[in-house]
Order: structure tokens, then C-alpha cells, then sequence
């Protein structure tokens, strides 16, 4: 299986895309549906193109349904989860904190 990167490839009316709603951000609820209009003005997006629906239906594409097989990966947040082990880089020395 391989990966789609969010946010790597634009929507275009018409494609019927895999979206993610707001309220349902950190849950695995996902809607399907055809896209109406393209709400992000920008060629790439980190966190996914937000869309309207033909339903109404407002959210953040998270894959294209000719993707289905493949798994969406949003590599910001990977990076930040991995930075947060690290030790701060500037240690206050006594005079500092005086």
C-alpha cells in the first residue's frame, strides 16, 4: 500500500474526494463526495484543500477516491512528533534566572 501525502495534489469540480469535517478532527470520520468548489487558494496545503461538496458538506480532503489503496499521511505533524523528544537548545544559565 502506499502513501498520499495531504495536501500534494490540487482538487479540481468534479473529482469525488475522501474529506474531513471539522468537528470530526482526531477521528477516523470521513465523508465521500464530489467536489463543488475549491476553498484554498493555494497549490498545496498541509493540512488537506478544503472543499464544498455537491451536499453542502464543508471539510479538508484527506484522499482522492481513485486513491482508496493508499494511505493519507500529513508528514507536518509526523516531523512535530518527533521534535518533541528533542532537549531545548538554549539552557538559562544562574543569571538568567536571578
Amino acid at each position: 500500500m502506499s502513501d498520499y501525502i495531504v495536501g500534494s495534489r490540487r482538487p479540481k469540480p468534479g473529482d469525488r474526494v475522501i474529506i474531513i469535517q471539522k468537528k470530526n478532527y482526531g477521528t477516523e470520520k470521513f465523508d465521500e463526495g464530489i467536489v463543488t468548489n475549491v476553498l484554498t487558494s493555494k497549490e498545496f496545503h498541509p493540512r488537506g484543500h478544503k472543499v464544498r461538496l455537491t451536499n453542502g458538506i464543508v471539510g479538508r480532503v484527506q484522499n482522492f477516491a481513485d486513491q482508496k489503496g493508499t494511505t493519507a499521511r500529513q508528514p507536518k505533524y509526523e516531523k512535530e512528533a518527533q521534535t518533541n523528544d528533542e532537549q531545548p537548545k538554549y539552557f538559562p544559565s544562574e543569571d538568567d534566572l536571578a
